[in-house]
């Protein structure tokens, strides 16, 4: 109480000193007046927010547009002061967005622009005024109602300078002008003020309508949004089972820190933690305003907790299924790699010992023995290439040494038919690696088994974080990704990568096989 009397008081003594600083310059009682209004005004609205919400600075701009408004009778060169404060004010009303982006940097650049116009002005450059009122116009169509009014006002008052300034205007129209200036200076000032009470009640009014259990909004937080005046408002689900915060899918969420110009709400219901809303931290300032907000939205919150809630078992499956593919794939490797160092190298070491044999013979061999010789360094061979087989199917050792451009050339030069590879040589993940190199050979596998294909070809390009793989052959067409094993285990194994799986194979047409994965280098 002790800080709104010292605010009224201030503002008496400031209007009193701005009325006594008008008897100085020699001016018609309208003109004195039409000055004494405007800086009253100014100074009124500015203590009217003041006494609201003593803590935002923008009404402390205001009042500080009032006074220069004043001073300027005392010093010419402070004739345009009033201008830098008063934008300043405009745009610190304006909700605050987080990171480094156009809608970050506009009320940046207009707050720059609105003091140097009025540093600039004076030596007669009302090209700044257009700019100061370009970007304030700009910030209007994203602003709330009334502070959208407010800077349509003020850009209009700018406008109005600009004119006076940039063209050979008679007297009469610079007076008219004038006059015009200083309403819309008025009136952008009082729609500033207006946006210290806060919303009306008929909006929460409209904001419990809208969230009431019989009409579930999938619109839950633009509604939020609207209610707080608050474009960057987010919502985080509180789920007491993983103690955590996560968002509508069900990703989780971490709340921001009370340094960074956000602030978090809890909302309860029943005693019971539902969510949180993250917003700009001015709305502090009207904890009536967020109460009411916190208690309309606390059903319908609770409800969307739900989602969420499914979301989140939804995130936590895909992620299980990728562990799972994860770890087969790392069992495949092992499983080949003893194929490799195991059973194919006594495979080997057997054929070596058999030429030996064969070569270390102290008589010539009987037609009988030659041909038993030869029939089992045949079968030795033909074991070692089906180990091989077997082992590049588990998982093929080019693909883990040199990586998935060598593999697929590898599996090209395998193929019955010709195929075309074009993959980049950079190493890309192992799982990512693997399930492309797999869709490749599946597709080629069905191609050769069932298309009657004669060429085909596997295209794999990386573009902003995703793989994207293509395999095109010219066979028959007609192939049922529901039936058959193959094309399921491909679509499960991408999926689970995150990534997505289409099958294109109208009859007589070949077959097109895509795949889309998130690939994180």
């Amino acid at each position: 109480m002790a800080s709104r009397r010292s605010i009224v008081l201030l503002a008496v003594t400031a209007a009193a000193a701005g009325a006594a600083t008008e008897a100085v310059p020699a001016a018609g009682a309208g003109r004195t007046a039409c000055d004494l209004l405007t800086g009253w005004t100014l100074l009124a609205c500015g203590a009217w927010g003041l006494a609201r919400h003593p803590r935002r600075a923008r009404w402390a701009l205001l009042s500080a547009s009032g006074l220069a408004w004043f001073a300027a009778n005392l010093a010419t060169a402070l004739a345009y002061a009033h201008r830098g404060p008063l934008v300043h004010a405009a745009v610190a009303a304006m909700p605050r967005r987080p990171g480094l982006s156009a809608a970050s940097v506009l009320p940046a650049a207009a707050v720059a622009a609105g003091y140097a116009d009025a540093v600039v002005f004076g030596n007669g450059h009302g090209e700044l005024d257009v700019a100061v009122a370009v970007l304030l116009a700009a910030l209007a169509l994203r602003a709330p109602p009334r502070l959208a009014g407010a800077m349509f006002a003020l850009s209009a008052a700018l406008a109005i300078a600009a004119s006076t300034a940039l063209g050979d205007v008679s007297a009469s129209y610079a007076g008219a002008a004038l006059y015009a200036y200083e309403g819309a200076l008025c009136a952008g000032a009082v729609l500033l003020a207006s946006t210290a009470s806060g919303p009306a009640r008929a909006g929460i009014t409209d904001l419990i309508v809208e969230l009431g259990p019989a009409r579930r909004s999938p619109r839950t937080r633009d509604a939020l949004a609207r209610a707080l005046h608050d474009p960057t408002l987010e919502i985080a689900y509180w789920l007491p089972a993983r103690q955590e915060y996560v968002d509508l899918e069900g990703r989780p969420v971490t709340l921001p820190a009370a340094t960074d110009g956000r602030a978090t709400t809890v909302v309860e219901q029943g005693g019971e933690r539902i969510a949180a809303l993250v917003h700009d931290a001015s709305l502090l300032d009207e904890p009536q305003l967020v109460g009411a907000v916190r208690e309309a939205a606390g059903l319908m919150l609770a409800n969307d907790r739900l989602q969420a809630a499914a979301g989140a078992q939804v995130v936590e499956l895909l992620a299980s299924r990728r562990r799972m593919v994860t770890a087969g794939d790392a069992q495949r490797r092992r499983l080949a790699r003893r194929l490799n160092e195991g059973p194919a190298r006594h495979l080997a070491e057997v054929a070596a010992t058999v030429r030996a044999a064969r070569a270390g013979a102290g008589a010539p061999l009987t037609t009988d023995q030659a041909e038993l010789l030869d029939l089992v360094e045949a079968e030795l061979g033909q074991g070692r290439t089906e180990l091989d087989e077997l082992a590049r199917g588990i998982h093929p050792r080019v693909l883990t040494e040199r990586g998935l451009a060598a593999a697929l050339a590898a599996l090209a030069k395998r193929a019955p038919f010709a195929v075309d590879v074009s993959a980049p040589e950079q190493r890309l993940p192992e799982p990512v690696e693997a399930a492309v190199y797999f869709v490749c050979a599946e597709a080629l596998t069905n191609a050769a088994k069932h298309s009657g294909a004669t060429t085909a070809r596997c295209h794999v390009s990386v573009d902003r974080g995703r793989v994207c793989v293509d395999v095109v052959d010219d066979g028959a067409g007609g192939a049922d990704p529901s039936r058959g094993s193959g094309l399921h285990g491909l679509a499960d194994r991408v999926e689970a990568a995150g990534g997505m799986l289409a099958v294109s194979s109208p009859a007589g047409e070949g077959t097109t096989i895509r795949a889309e994965l998130p690939c994180a280098q």
